[in-house]
């Protein structure tokens, strides 16, 4: 009995550690424009990089936190995910595919930089730092991007 008791904990210990492994792993790729420093069924932090064809600037790659926005739904910034697949990027085909033109509706820049959009970072933080002063909180850092929260200057 306490052999079959140790054998069904050695088990579950077993297959416990492999989904962990599975669902945790560091470092790696995560898509071509992403790396991910770690992730947990998506990337816990991660980095953008510009896609090739994306107009080149001189500010930073912007580092992003999921664990700082778990409060906001998946699909808010991942409007086109069904909830089942894989997250696809913000420059495939049919979402921000215009590598290009910045202040066309389906541009990558706009994806993150689009004032008037709730969906777009730049909106969204806009957004929150009105309700952040009607608190009295110190506002998100949004201007200039030169070296405000998301192009952080490297020191």
């Amino acid at each position: 009995m306490r052999s079959k008791v140790m054998l069904s904990t050695l088990v579950v210990l077993v297959f416990t550690l492999a989904m962990a492994t599975a669902a945790f792993s560091e470092g790696g790729k995560f898509s071509e424009i992403v790396d991910a420093k770690s992730t947990l069924c998506y990337p816990l932090e991660l980095t953008f990089k510009r896609p090739s064809g994306v107009l080149t600037t001189s500010f930073v790659p912007v580092k992003f936190s999921h664990g700082q926005h778990a409060n906001i739904a998946c699909t808010t910034c991942h409007h086109m995910w069904d909830g089942k697949g894989p997250v696809e990027g913000c420059a495939t085909a049919g979402c921000h595919d215009n590598l290009k033109e910045r202040q066309e509706a389906t541009s990558y820049f706009r994806a993150f930089h689009d004032k008037n959009s709730e969906t777009s970072c730049l909106g969204c933080h806009m957004k929150t730092n009105i309700v952040r002063k009607e608190k009295g909180q110190k506002p998100l850092s949004v201007a200039p991007c030169s070296n405000n929260g998301c192009h952080v200057a490297q020191k």
